[in-house]
């Protein structure tokens, strides 16, 4: 039983080796959907309103499986998704949310031509790269990590998205 115990501690310690205080890991949540939208433009920054109901033009939304919302949920709060830098433009055309008895409780949304990841979620593992203090402080690191960047390419590509990154993209170099 100890050697049992031992190595559920040892799985468990790996899986969340690199994570900083994963807000994803505590969640609470029944059901993650994963979106392929057209851009964003005037509309804000959500895929669905406080409803449930999308506020973006969906082309196409696929409910994940638990295995993939297990691995999703590992790579969002670890510090190794982070680091790369970013471009401007944050068009997103895909996201996924989180939702609990049908209600929103968590929204992600991805723009990767600009390697930038947004959650209405603080998620500590981004934040490096710190400049400045106080007031003043940004980071200039949190695009996604070339690893991350696969990771989400991955689902895009297993889902026929519209919006799939390119070969030979400056972030993947």
């Amino acid at each position: 039983m100890r050697i049992l115990n031992l190595f559920l501690f040892l799985t468990l310690s790996f899986a969340t080796f690199g994570q900083t205080k994963n807000p994803f890991l505590k969640l609470k949540f029944d059901k993650v959907v994963f979106y392929d939208f057209e851009g964003i433009g005037e509309k804000g920054s959500q895929i669905v309103d406080n409803n449930g109901k999308s506020v973006q033009k969906v082309i196409k939304q696929v409910q994940l499986d638990t295995s993939t919302i297990s691995k999703l949920n590992l790579k969002l709060g670890d510090r190794k998704s982070y680091g790369n830098v970013t471009a401007s433009c944050f068009d997103p055309h895909c996201g996924f949310v989180y939702f609990l008895n049908g209600k929103p409780v968590a929204q992600i949304l991805i723009c990767i031509d600009c390697n930038r990841l947004r959650s209405d979620i603080d998620i500590p593992a981004k934040k490096q790269g710190k400049q400045g203090t106080g007031a003043d402080a940004y980071y200039i690191a949190d695009g996604l990590s070339k690893s991350m960047r696969k990771f989400i390419n991955g689902l895009l590509l297993k889902h026929k998205f519209t919006h799939q990154i390119e070969l030979g993209s400056s972030f993947d170099k």
